[in-house]
């Protein structure tokens, strides 16, 4: 079954991308997919992200356990970098009237937040790693500046 085009445009290119990549003494895992709804704005589409990051990063911990590894390689809060500045205060339940109808299902990472398993922290949009799986690169120092913290980000750590 082939997506409805609306004026020249698949439905499914109107959501946003999600992107996460997880660092775990080095690059571990990535991710770049279709967000399944539309949002509404960028702050919603971040919710979204951050969403499936730390539902990610649950079944990580999971994992951990069963393999009783938790306490080498896990840290006890795992923070997540995120270059939205209305996400980072919406998940510090600072909501404003605009995000108020985010649903509750994205309230996962709040709920994390007040456990202490995640923290949240804005990071400047140039240094976002993530941003390679999403953004069209079209500056080639920034996609070199990117492929580079990709790459090497572990050795700072």
């Amino acid at each position: 079954m082939l997506p409805k085009i609306v004026y020249g445009i698949t439905v499914f290119s109107l959501h946003s991308m999600s992107a996460l990549y997880i660092d775990l003494q080095g690059p571990l895992h990535w991710l770049s997919k279709c967000q399944a709804v539309t949002a509404g704005s960028s702050a919603e589409a971040e919710i979204y992200a951050m969403d499936e990051c730390v539902k990610f990063l649950l079944e990580l911990s999971q994992i951990m356990e069963f393999l009783n590894v938790t306490h080498i390689f896990m840290p006890s809060v795992n923070t997540i970098y995120n270059d939205n500045q209305a996400c980072v205060n919406w998940s510090k339940s600072c909501t404003t009237k605009g995000l108020c109808h985010i649903q509750m299902k994205e309230n996962q990472g709040r709920e994390n937040i007040a456990s202490k398993f995640v923290s949240i922290k804005h990071i400047d949009g140039k240094i976002n790693i993530a941003d390679i799986f999403t953004k069209e690169m079209k500056d080639v120092n920034h996609f070199v500046t990117l492929h580079d913290l990709f790459m090497c980000h572990h050795l700072a750590s």
